[in-house]
């Protein structure tokens, strides 16, 4: 019996440390709060509007808008070296992470501080405990890595990583060095839009119920990768939504977010033969 009640006894420690974040979101959940309200109603329109922005003007075959605004404002020489500029495959790339950096960070940080009135922490912009972070991405990169060595043998996979492929016959330049940087600093800006802005504008009313609200946008987003990892974002999405709430960090996400897709470039470019 006494063995019995050690285990029920384990079993609520290891259940109260799951449901922890979950009961702690729910108990910020005020539907008839006029502030909490409005902040929910501002948060989804602008998170609606910044996702807009980005899709029409920033993803790779629709950077030609960026081109025919400067052209409407009549700053021809700016629109021929930024046509100029989008024409190089690392341009275009570098536009993308740019509009991805304004549109899932600069914009959102800007009506945190200026429309809520509140500080970034609040939104998960803040470093989480080292034994967090280490405790959370080890497991999990463990887990991912036979995942993405698997995913690597799939033609698909290689059609579409890494998204800035080196030039053939020069190995790993530079360039490719500089756009990995971009990548990593696009996940940090689209963990904090998501785990962070999204999350936290949306538990005043709906509770934890916000981190699969987020999730659908999210998987969104996946729609042009391969289907697989469409799926897949569905349940990381509710994780790292779950994971943001546990560290009260974007920072834990991110770092695993960037491990993973470095993890997913350098397997591609092994299959495609540049490390031999």
């Amino acid at each position: 019996m006494n063995c019995l009640r050690a285990d029920d006894s384990h079993k609520k420690t290891w259940a109260a440390w799951f449901l922890e974040p979950i009961e702690q979101a729910n108990a910020q959940q005020q539907s008839g709060d006029p502030a909490k309200n409005t902040k929910a109603w501002c948060g989804l329109v602008g998170a609606v509007g910044c996702l807009l922005f980005l899709r029409f003007f920033f993803l790779q075959n629709e950077q030609y808008r960026l081109v025919l605004i400067l052209e409407f404002l009549q700053l021809h020489s700016p629109a021929e070296q930024l046509s100029v500029f989008i024409s190089d495959p690392l341009g275009r790339l570098t536009t993308w992470a740019a509009g991805c950096v304004l549109c899932y960070f600069f914009i959102p940080a800007m009506m945190i501080r200026f429309l809520f009135k509140e500080k970034l922490g609040s939104h998960g912009f803040r470093l989480a405990s080292f034994s967090d972070t280490l405790m959370f991405v080890l497991p999990s990169l463990f887990f991912m890595a036979p995942l993405v060595f698997l995913a690597s043998t799939q033609p698909h996979f290689l059609n579409v990583y890494p998204f800035y492929d080196p030039p053939p016959g020069g190995g790993i330049g530079m360039d490719f060095l500089i756009w990995e940087l971009m990548y990593a600093m696009q996940f940090i800006a689209l963990e904090f839009f998501f785990r962070g802005f999204m999350v936290h504008c949306l538990t005043g009313v709906a509770g934890a119920w916000a981190i699969p609200i987020m999730v659908m946008p999210y998987c969104m987003i996946h729609f042009q990768k391969p289907f697989p990892e469409a799926t897949a974002s569905i349940i990381a999405g509710l994780a790292l939504g779950w994971l943001g709430l546990k560290t009260r960090s974007i920072v834990p996400g991110a770092v695993l977010h960037i491990s993973v897709a470095w993890a997913m470039d350098a397997t591609s470019l092994f299959r495609k033969g540049y490390f031999n």
